[in-house]
């Protein structure tokens, strides 16, 4: 009973240095938008590109409050660190059409299943912590992300995930076992696995990516 009560208990989580959150935060943000200007910008010349994204890093990097992350962090906090590495995933060279096929069968039709199925869990768990903010659970589901259970949890669900999809998946599953091994070692954002893997951008992004498969399924 111990060990359970160990397992369950979020009472004092393991809790990321306040410095390191402070500077991750604007890391974080720096990293999303220079990924996003430099995948908006992918019909520019290479140099532009590259000094629209470097610019929006240090902007985010700069100290005080006339950072753009300043106001980003007011206003919704840290992205999780899952949104930060699909961001790069996206961008880097050679990887936009290789994590795209994780999300396909290999021929650009969608979706591969294993995938719609993590997207669908990623839109439900969203839905669960909107519900429990708003107080409609009997327990803090929220609160439940501090407690080594819920790491467990999420961990065995990639593993049997990735299992499951096999070769069709293994490239964004990585990007996942990434984003969850960054979480273990520095407890980034806040010391909550849910933190770590969700935030409201990419869950409305997960919603977007959802009702295009199943509208791409119906048309099939």
């Amino acid at each position: 009973m111990t060990f359970f009560q160990s397992m369950l208990t979020h009472t004092a989580p393991a809790l990321p240095d306040p410095s390191v959150a402070r500077w991750a935060l604007h890391a974080a943000w720096g990293l999303l938008l220079a990924a996003l200007t430099w995948r908006v910008g992918r019909r520019l010349h290479p140099g532009v590109r590259g000094l629209g994204a470097g610019s929006m890093l240090l902007w985010a990097l700069w100290p005080g409050s006339q950072s753009v992350a300043f106001g980003l962090g007011l206003a919704f906090q840290s992205p999780s660190v899952l949104a930060v590495l699909l961001a790069l995933a996206w961008v880097l060279p050679a990887r936009p059409a290789r994590l795209y096929s994780a999300f396909t069968d290999g021929h650009g039709s969608l979706p591969n299943w294993p995938t719609t199925l993590l997207t669908f869990a990623g839109v439900l768990l969203g839905w669960v912590l909107l519900g429990d903010m708003l107080a409609w659970w009997p327990v803090s589901v929220y609160a439940w992300g501090f407690s080594p259970a819920a790491l467990v949890a999420v961990a065995a669900v990639l593993a049997l995930w990735w299992m499951l999809g096999g070769y069709r998946v293994h490239r964004l599953a990585w990007v996942l076992a990434l984003a969850l091994g960054f979480f273990v070692s520095l407890r980034l954002p806040s010391g909550n696995v849910w933190d770590a893997m969700l935030d409201p951008w990419l869950w409305l992004v997960l919603h977007a990516v959802l009702l295009r498969r199943l509208m791409s399924r119906r048309r099939v």
